[in-house]
């Protein structure tokens, strides 16, 4: 009660100050698009300078598109907009009267030419916050894709930090921590489980991205209910003026994008098709068919007034389908639904800078199974409505924003040797969140605030306080000392059993004991540095401590159980980054250290290995990950190549076998039988798999036709063919390999 009664008295407080601050102020403010799409352009430059006079005023737009300058006097100012590749805007405003809150919308226009750096005084440019790496469409190139579009997956994989179980599976962990702990927005409404059971794919080939704002670690208090990390993913918008389309093929995969306006300059439609080729190329050119598939279809639609008030509804639908063993024959598969809207703007009638709504819903179904065992089967369901606001009060920003949302579980578990378990549980949250950016002076800032949530009939309610700080010694946006704290708590779990590290199940359920909620507290401390003018250096510390993380109950025999235990324990490391960028040219390196350890007490740790607690390090623990890409572009030539490198995983060893009799049916024949025979395991994750390296390369050709323009891309995964372990499978003692060697060719052809 004490922290619901903070939260909102806080809220209460802001909102009475605004009006006070911006009483007399003449405020000026709007969104930024791009003409073609009506996408908001972020970094934009915006000018404002006096009539008659030489005082110019600077700002930069923010990830909406939103400028606003505070505190203008009347008269007469020569209004400019710069932005690279866009034709400069330029327009003469009138301000008279105080007190009034003035909307101007600027619609930029594409532009071949190379704008020349301008430089003016005022408010500091957009930056980075800590442990945020922002990610565009065209860097997606850097990391070779087997398929005519790049793919988010295969670039956030050669990112330090970030570590892939293998080219299969579709499982992503972020600075020690698991996938169910990862945050994935499209366009606000969540997403489960993005990535495909081919490693190298997701559901976001690089024509359907505007922007990524990936978050390792230390995110502000918007993003709520996961412990590791965000992937805050906005979509392109349809052409509003044109109709294009591409269309491409590789052994791995094919994908269809077609964008159109449906009235012109007012709305637009985007669809996008992808399904696998691999299980039926596989077997043509391989030693072993591949049985692995995958397809997803996305479709956009887009409208904006002449305000610069942009709606938007999506609709997605995925589904996977695989083997991990191919011998075995157990299979898993997984789906998802999503749908949504949204709708972004400005307003002139209250001190509320922005305004950004959205509603959507979230289902994901997920089961494995075979012919050596019973089936499994898991589902989630999530409702979900979110109002974001942002302003200004006087030189601060402040936003803040309330949600609610409602889950629901579903989940029927035959656990190996045991019994049948199944569950349906429901709850709902809501909240909100306060954050205040306060600058002191042009060079330092704080970014402080909180997020608030309670759990109907539940869980208590959560307050999770968080701060971030930056020092540009020199004001310049590109040289930046950070720090980040924050506490961070997960109601919900995907718990999958990684003592078989061939799984990709996940069964979702909230915490059995409301007393408990998942928590991590993130401390973060980093430096980017410019190194000449075409080489870039970061380096970023990393501690985090975990708390109540939920574990498998421990056995020594291999067994899927939805019975929790619960782990304490800590992440540290260090993310490090060198990237030049000269032309035509480009080269990369990253390295990534990282140590997780885990400390849980179950019953019977005493009985097994003669000690009541054990610590390990759990299979993600990937102590050093080297990435290296270096690419080339020459006209309609390129050229890309990565090396990447991980220290070995670890698993839990067999220390023997036995043999078990069921009496759930019928008694068994004792004398004449030997029963199933089941293995019997180590301590937990005392094993280290092998080192983990893979090259891969691409070059590509594009060709402008009459009709079409076409690509041309030949390459190759694990070119020198390594051996890498994609998990050791203890009960037949065998290890199950990644893909070798596999060249590819790929075809696109896009409209003029």
């Amino acid at each position: 009660m004490a922290a619901k009664s903070i939260f909102w008295g806080c809220i209460i407080f802001l909102g009475l100050l605004s009006p006070a601050v911006q009483a007399q102020d003449i405020v000026l403010r709007g969104i930024v698009n791009d003409q073609e799409t009506g996408r908001p352009l972020e970094v934009a430059n915006v000018i404002l300078q006096s009539i008659p006079g030489d005082e110019a005023r600077g700002t930069t737009t923010d990830s909406n598109g939103l400028y606003q300058f505070n505190r203008l006097e009347e008269g007469e100012y020569a209004f400019i907009v710069r932005y690279v590749g866009y034709v400069t805007y330029t327009d003469t405003l009138v301000l008279e009267g105080t007190g009034q809150n003035i909307v101007k919308r600027v619609i930029l226009e594409r532009s071949e030419e190379i704008l020349e750096e301008l430089t003016v005084s005022g408010d500091r440019e957009q930056d980075l916050v800590p442990g945020q790496i922002q990610i565009r469409g065209e860097d997606f190139g850097r990391a070779p894709t087997p398929a005519g579009s790049a793919d988010l997956a295969t670039y956030l994989q050669i990112q330090p930090g970030v570590v892939a179980t293998g080219d299969r599976g579709g499982q992503l962990f972020v600075r020690g921590g698991t996938p169910s702990e990862n945050l994935v927005l499209m366009d606000g409404t969540l997403i489960f489980q993005p990535f495909h059971i081919v490693g190298f794919f997701s559901v976001f080939p690089e024509d359907v991205i505007s922007t990524v704002d990936f978050y390792a670690g230390g995110f502000g208090p918007r993003y709520s209910s996961r412990t590791s990390s965000v992937m805050d993913v906005r979509l392109k918008n349809g052409n509003l003026y044109n109709r294009s389309w591409s269309a491409s093929v590789s052994p791995f995969v094919s994908d269809l994008f077609f964008e159109s306006p449906v009235s012109e300059g007012k709305s637009s439609v985007l669809v996008s098709l992808r399904g696998s080729l691999i299980e039926e190329s596989s077997k043509r050119y391989l030693e072993e068919q591949q049985p692995l598939r995958f397809n997803s279809q996305l479709v956009k639609y887009s409208s904006i007034n002449g305000e610069g008030m942009s709606c938007s509804a999506l609709f997605m639908r995925t589904y996977d389908r695989g083997q991990l063993d191919f011998e075995e024959g157990d299979f898993f598969k997984w789906s998802n639904i999503v749908t949504g809207g949204r709708c972004a703007g400005v307003s002139e009638e209250t001190g509320v800078a922005f305004m950004d709504v959205n509603f959507g819903l979230s289902y994901f179904t997920n089961e494995a199974g075979g012919e050596n065992s019973p089936g499994r089967f898991s589902d989630i369901f999530r409702s979900h409505l979110d109002v974001n606001l942002a302003q200004y009060l006087g030189d601060f920003r402040l936003d803040y924003g309330f949600f609610t949302n409602f889950n629901n579980v579903t989940y029927d578990i035959s656990d190996k040797f045991v019994s049948v378990r199944s569950g349906r549980e429901s709850f709902l949250g809501t909240g909100g969140y306060v954050s205040l950016n306060i600058p002191l002076g042009r060079t330092f800032s704080v970014d402080s605030g909180v997020s608030y949530t309670s759990y109907l009939r539940k869980f208590d309610s959560s307050l999770e306080p968080r701060i971030s700080i930056s020092w540009q010694p020199r004001g310049k946006v590109d040289e930046e000392i950070h720090a980040a704290a924050g506490i961070y708590r997960q109601p919900l779990v995907g718990l999958t059993d990684y003592r078989d590290a061939g799984s990709a199940f996940t069964a979702w359920l909230p915490l059995r004991d409301p007393d408990r909620k998942m928590e991590a507290r993130h401390l973060l401390l980093g430096w980017r540095q410019p190194l000449g003018r075409f080489l870039r250096f970061s380096v970023e510390g990393y501690y985090k401590e975990i708390r109540d993380t939920p574990v498998s109950t421990w056995s020594t025999i291999a067994q899927f159980t939805t019975d929790l235990a619960y782990a304490d324990g800590n992440v540290q490391g260090m993310d490090v980054r060198l990237d030049f960028n000269h032309r035509n040219f480009y080269w990369g390196l990253g390295y990534g250290y990282s140590l997780t350890e885990y400390e849980t007490a179950q019953d019977h740790f005493g009985t097994w290995f003669g000690e009541p607690i054990q610590r390990y390090n759990p299979p993600h623990d990937r102590r050093h990950q080297l990435n290296a890409q270096a690419g080339l572009e020459i006209r309609n030539f390129t050229a890309n190549i990565s090396w990447m490198y991980g220290s070995g995983l670890p698993y839990t060893r067999p220390m023997g076998f036995d043999s078990y009799f069921s009496f759930e049916e019928r008694p068994p024949d004792v004398t004449g039988s030997y029963g199933t025979p089941r293995v019997l395991l180590e301590k937990p994750f005392q094993g280290k798999m092998p080192d983990f390296h893979r090259l891969d390369v691409s070059v590509e050709q594009a060709f402008e036709l009459p009709f079409v323009n076409l690509k041309i891309q030949a390459g190759g995964i694990n070119t020198y063919n390594w051996d890498n372990l994609f998990y050791y499978d203890v009960f037949n003692q065998k290890g199950i390999y990644q893909l070798p060697l596999m060249p590819y060719v790929s075809l696109k052809m896009e409209s003029i």
